[in-house]
């Protein structure tokens, strides 16, 4: 399948925030991977005052605030041993924020051999820290649909349930627009192996595994290039970015129908003519197939 965008050749590209963190200062927070809450529950912690020592609020689930703590440089346990550690006690910003979700046996539907989380919000799934999935049943995992909350199993399944530390992407604030794009390709296919025998008249196949690669051109964003993306997906930090490909958007609003995938930045090139703006090329290799949001 080749997809040929139309009406713009619109196209987002998201990066996950390193720690969940979206601020002008420090970004030296790091997040304990000991939570023990008896369901799912997302962290949002903020710089209440930039002081000596600064000072932070927190809260969960977007509860009420537990206002004014002072860093101390340690491990500190906000609830359900979810703990967070500073290492430096000032030079933050004001409003500095860091977000966090956690997956605690979070229910899924069940249909024949596939499972899906339940609860909507909960379903974009963090693939540089994949959460587990548990069957009753003991099938195990063949694929995961990292953007629809969607796993395929080796049979029927039970009852299904998903854990992870970090393992959901609760909502906006843990992603970041990485550019301004300029157009878009992308070509899905799936392998097909060769099964003709001989005195066959028609050729016979067997599908294999599928994948998909693309491109896309941007104007050129310094601290924010492609090229930090590369380096980190090399390094096996942070792997995936988001992508949001638009083939049809009549309306111009980012609402038409688009594919939703994780992918990994493979390659950037940067150009530009004396007098002209300058422009990187990023090709990508998607991880899993897309899913599909119709045009509304």
């Amino acid at each position: 399948m080749s997809a040929t965008p139309t009406h713009g050749k619109l196209i987002s590209i998201w990066r996950q925030r390193p720690n969940g963190f979206k601020g002008a200062g420090l970004n030296d927070l790091t997040w304990g991977t000991g939570y023990t809450g008896a369901a799912s529950g997302y962290f949002e912690v903020a710089i209440d005052t930039a002081a000596a020592p600064d000072k932070f609020k927190w809260r969960k689930n977007g509860g009420t605030w537990t206002t004014l703590v002072s860093i101390t440089g340690t491990a500190q346990t906000l609830s359900d041993t979810q703990t967070i550690t500073f290492a430096a006690t000032t030079g933050h910003a004001l409003n500095d924020q860091w977000v966090i979700g956690n997956l605690k046996v979070e229910p899924t539907t069940e249909a024949a051999s596939q499972a899906q989380i339940t609860a909507a919000a909960s379903r974009v799934l963090n693939p540089n820290a994949p959460p587990t999935w548990t069957d009753s049943g003991g099938k195990t995992v063949t694929s995961v649909d990292y953007t629809r909350g969607l796993a395929t199993f080796n049979g029927a399944v039970g009852n299904v349930t998903v854990t992870g530390n970090n393992g959901y992407i609760p909502d906006a604030a843990m992603l970041e627009k990485m550019g301004y794009l300029i157009d878009w390709n992308a070509e899905f296919s799936v392998d097909m192996a060769e099964m003709n025998r001989a005195g066959q008249h028609w050729k016979e196949a067997l599908a294999g595994q599928a994948g998909g690669r693309g491109g896309a051109n941007a104007y050129f964003l310094g601290e924010k290039s492609f090229h930090a993306e590369l380096i980190r997906a090399a390094a096996g930090t942070q792997k995936y970015v988001l992508l949001e490909l638009f083939p049809y958007d009549p309306d111009q609003d980012v609402t038409g129908d688009h594919l939703i995938c994780w992918g990994v930045i493979t390659g950037i090139g940067v150009n530009a003519a004396i007098n002209e703006i300058v422009k990187e090329k990023a090709s990508f290799e998607v991880v899993g197939f897309p899913s599909f949001v119709e045009n509304v």
